[in-house]
């Protein structure tokens, strides 16, 4: 690869900038031969790291059915708290407990050549539920069951904001961006010198979901065995190096 002589090419006074690039790898060398300023090269670096997820949500709901609204609702209700309070005796604190949904549908029969008759309501409450202690899934589930839910969703898994296992994907984005950085420095006849800035652009953590829809009839009749598995912590940065 050869780089052109920027003395022989001027345009409206300013020192002409030499750019070389290789192709989808997300990196570039900028050499500017104007003295006084810095030649640096840019390169993207990609980090992955697999880990155990630390953090896990259940959803636990009362469906109930009746012929009066107030009181169908009310029962949902009165079931949801039922559940609360055996999922804090569980171990759960109250600001992991979130209700996420209250809902009052009627149901109509719909009959050729008559007007649509309400023959029932539906109300159904919803509550999530976050764990940081994975282990009390198993316990957390139970009780919910023996507590009177009718639907069981879950578990989804993820990962917190502080988990030691998103640090080590960043560094290994910033070892894969000098990585690049010297292959482009050693084409343009450089050589990769200190860091003169960094950025990070960002750290990606899936959602595991879980199935949502389970009876609670079920799900005390079978014990559930849960495994977390991993997941996958993709980070992405952008490293400016000195080129000497």
């Amino acid at each position: 690869m050869h780089i052109r002589n920027a003395g022989l090419v001027a345009v409206l006074g300013l020192s002409a900038l030499v750019v070389v690039a290789l192709a989808g790898c997300g990196t570039r060398v900028v050499v500017d031969p104007g003295t006084g300023v810095l030649n640096t090269v840019t390169a993207s670096g990609e980090g992955k790291e697999a880990a155990s997820p630390d953090q896990a949500e259940m959803i636990f709901g009362a469906t109930v059915q009746g012929t009066e609204p107030k009181t169908t609702l009310a029962e949902a209700s009165s079931t949801a708290d039922t559940i609360v309070a055996a999922i804090k005796a569980a171990g759960i604190a109250d600001d992991h407990i979130q209700t996420t949904g209250v809902n009052l549908y009627p149901q109509y029969d719909y009959r050729e050549g008559q007007a649509p008759k309400i023959t029932f309501y539906q109300a159904s409450v919803q509550v999530r539920v976050t764990m940081e202690d994975t282990a009390k899934i198993g316990d957390v589930i139970n009780a919910a069951a023996g507590a009177g839910a009718t639907d069981i969703g879950g578990p989804n898994w993820t990962l917190s904001e502080d988990a030691a296992s998103r640090a080590v994907a960043i560094e290994k984005a910033v070892a894969d961006a000098k990585t690049r950085a010297e292959v482009m420095a050693k084409a343009a006849g450089k050589s990769v010198g200190e860091v003169v800035s960094l950025s990070e652009a960002g750290v990606s953590v899936p959602i595991i979901y879980g199935e949502f829809g389970r009876s609670a009839q079920d799900t005390a009749e079978f014990a559930p065995t849960i495994q977390p598995g991993t997941l996958d912590i993709t980070a992405q940065v952008t490293v400016v190096f000195e080129l000497k």
